[in-house]
């Protein structure tokens, strides 16, 4: 593994913003080099920004030409003045490959960025190569699969008054420990330098409720899939101890939407493999992508974008948007 300070931009890698329909966007991505690989865009999961992929950068931009960005509502990237959907969160990733990649890409994304990568592949094929899925959110209706303090929780937070108030009593310290510790199987992962680059994101009573309001509706962030209405292919990767989304819910999405997917375990790892066990990470993913990459050796150009303009939520979008 190449080493880099976790929350500082990696060697090779620059800062960026994407003016969208909803916002500017950041971004990372890696210097331009001759690839002859398929270029990567990583989107990360609930509460989380970019900086939370720093530990397999350098081992994934030594591979492929490499963008992650923040979605909008987290991370550094703009506040919607409207509630999210992932139907809204897809439609700022294909902007963003539009616009930015310039070619079809392969994407990866964890949990909630899961969810969004899943809805990108379905709702614009043409700019999906491959989809990976890392402990994937999507599965609606799974509160039997979890602990009885998970479920309380969990009540807890629908309550009314009670979880704006614990959102708000705790602060942006506790409140990111807290939410590692549920998380994380390898809880000695969970340093200070970790802590650090989500506090920042905390800092608004406004940040607490905007997640708070996605957690009491995160049965609509739903995927609403049939087996084919994604035909690229799939990678569900899940740690093998995840406390948060249980081991077999991997399963459960292979047979109920990526039939063709392959499925792979990481070893000793929770939620979040990528910084829990990275090496192991990278060991299940770079094969694979280059994999792909085998079937598309010659870059795909996506013809120019037109000028952004103001798109207006769909009847589906609002079906499940969150206030």
């Amino acid at each position: 593994m190449q080493a880099t300070g976790l929350g500082q931009l990696p060697a090779g890698f620059s800062e960026d913003w994407l003016q969208g329909n909803y916002g500017r966007t950041r971004y990372w991505h890696s210097a331009s080099r001759p690839h002859t690989r398929p270029p990567v865009v990583l989107i990360h999961g609930y509460s989380a920004l970019i900086e939370f992929w720093g530990a397999v950068l350098p081992d994934l931009a030594a591979e492929h030409p490499i963008y992650a960005l923040d979605l909008y509502g987290f991370g550094r990237s703009d506040r919607l003045n409207l509630p999210p959907s992932k139907h809204l969160w897809a439609a700022q990733v294909a902007t963003f490959i539009e616009r930015v990649v310039g070619e079809p890409a392969i994407v990866v994304g964890h949990s909630l960025g899961g969810t969004v990568a899943a809805q990108l592949a379905a709702s614009y094929p043409h700019l999906v190569r491959a989809v990976a899925l890392i402990g994937s959110t999507g599965i609606a209706h799974i509160g039997h699969l979890y602990r009885i303090y998970q479920r309380l929780f969990y009540l807890g937070v629908q309550t009314p008054l009670v979880g704006e108030i614990v959102a708000l009593a705790f602060g942006a310290h506790i409140t990111t420990v807290q939410f590692l510790r549920a998380v994380y199987y390898r809880r000695e992962r969970i340093r200070p330098e970790l802590i650090a680059i989500f506090k920042p994101t905390l800092q608004r009573p406004s940040d607490f409720l905007f997640r708070l309001g996605i957690l009491r509706r995160f049965n609509e962030y739903r995927l609403e899939l049939r087996p084919g209405d994604v035909t690229v292919p799939v990678l569900i990767l899940w740690g093998d101890h995840d406390p948060a989304f249980p081991l077999q819910l991997a399963y459960t999405f292979q047979f109920r939407y990526f039939p063709h997917a392959e499925v792979r375990l990481i070893p000793e790892s929770g939620h979040c493999p990528f910084d829990e066990t990275p090496e192991a990470f990278c060991t299940a993913l770079l094969p694979w992508l280059a994999a792909q990459s085998a079937q598309s050796t010659q870059p795909v150009q996506l013809p120019p974008p037109a000028p952004p303009a103001a798109v207006r939520p769909t009847a589906m979008s609002m079906a499940t948007l969150s206030p």
